[in-house]
């Protein structure tokens, strides 16, 4: 079995998830029961972090730890300045910050990215900014060290839409589709004609939803189509157990239209970083409307966290 060099810690607000890793980043174990930082004590992440690792301890010794992720926002262990765009992996490693531990340990939090919009709005990400780095590392070597843009996708609560240049993340952009849908789903009158029951995906109904929320129109349209989930539902447009695929649609659409209206890179496909579901249910949309895609590789927290390590020099061996 290969030497650990390296964990990797991708601590978010409801789940953490740890992967152990040898010297050329391949994964030797995983933990994804974790509690995130949500539920977990101020004063207490040290010590959650101390149980998770005790078994990787005893069979490999103490070994550097990388966290990313909302570890490091203002709820979380430590709160670490956001590094300005633009920003790659050896500007993340030169503004790692170490937190307090016990002393035996070197536990890093990477810094999250900010970007001031063209519009003036400030925009920031943690935890996407080490995912996009381990993506880029997929890719051919020319697409990572030449000025070729590279366009990603990161959908989830809040989608995140980064562009990158020679491996450096250049700008990026967030939507709220995912919170937006759980609230239109669960908490105002669009949900009401929807079965309370989980119903199976409606690829018809996603259709639907998909080619009305990337119509051409005017801002707000969106606001006026979002009430079409209710209606098509009333005149039996769209069955009951369709309404909630069309919703999902409908958001993904807009979002879809919006972001790669400004940010598509030309004759590049627009990367997916996700779980199979998300990433199913966007590159579907992304077929619909004739945008091509491609899917990021499993464990994209990982591989970028072992980038940034190496960048930082860290991948030392294990102290016995």
């Amino acid at each position: 079995m290969a030497s650990a060099a390296l964990i990797s810690v991708d601590w978010g607000t409801t789940s953490q998830r740890l992967v152990l890793l040898d010297g050329s980043g391949a994964v030797l174990d995983r933990r994804d029961d974790g509690p995130g930082i949500q539920p977990a004590p101020t004063s207490g992440f040290a010590g959650i972090l101390d149980r998770q690792l005790s078994p990787w301890r005893q069979a490999h010794g103490r070994l550097p730890v990388l966290m990313s992720g909302m570890i490091g926002s203002r709820q979380g262990w430590a709160e670490v300045p956001y590094l300005p765009c633009p920003a790659g992996a050896g500007d993340l490693a030169k503004a790692l910050h170490r937190v307090q531990t016990d002393g035996s340990d070197q536990v890093y939090v990477i810094p999250g990215l900010s970007l001031l919009a063209a519009d003036g709005t400030p925009e920031v990400m943690r935890g996407e900014e080490t995912q996009i780095v381990g993506a880029q590392a997929s890719l051919p070597e020319n697409s990572r060290t030449t000025d070729v843009d590279q366009l990603f996708v990161l959908p989830g609560t809040h989608s995140k839409w980064a562009r990158t240049t020679g491996g450096r993340i250049t700008s990026f952009a967030t939507y709220m589709t995912g919170e937006v849908f759980a609230a239109m789903r669960r908490h105002t009158i669009l949900g009401r004609l929807m079965p309370d029951e989980t119903v199976p995906f409606d690829p018809d109904g996603f259709a639907s939803g998909v080619a009305a929320g990337a119509a051409e129109g005017h801002a707000g349209d969106l606001l006026r189509r979002l009430f079409s989930t209710r209606t098509l539902g009333l005149f039996d447009r769209l069955p009951a157990a369709a309404l909630e695929s069309y919703l999902s649609g409908l958001l993904i659409g807009a979002e879809l239209s919006a972001a790669t209206r400004d940010r598509a890179a030309p004759g590049k496909p627009l990367t997916i970083i996700a779980s199979t579901t998300l990433a199913d249910r966007y590159s579907h949309a992304a077929r619909l409307l004739g945008i091509e895609t491609a899917r990021a590789p499993e464990d994209c927290a990982a591989r970028g966290h072992w980038q940034i390590a190496a960048a930082a020099n860290l991948l030392k061996s294990p102290k016995r």
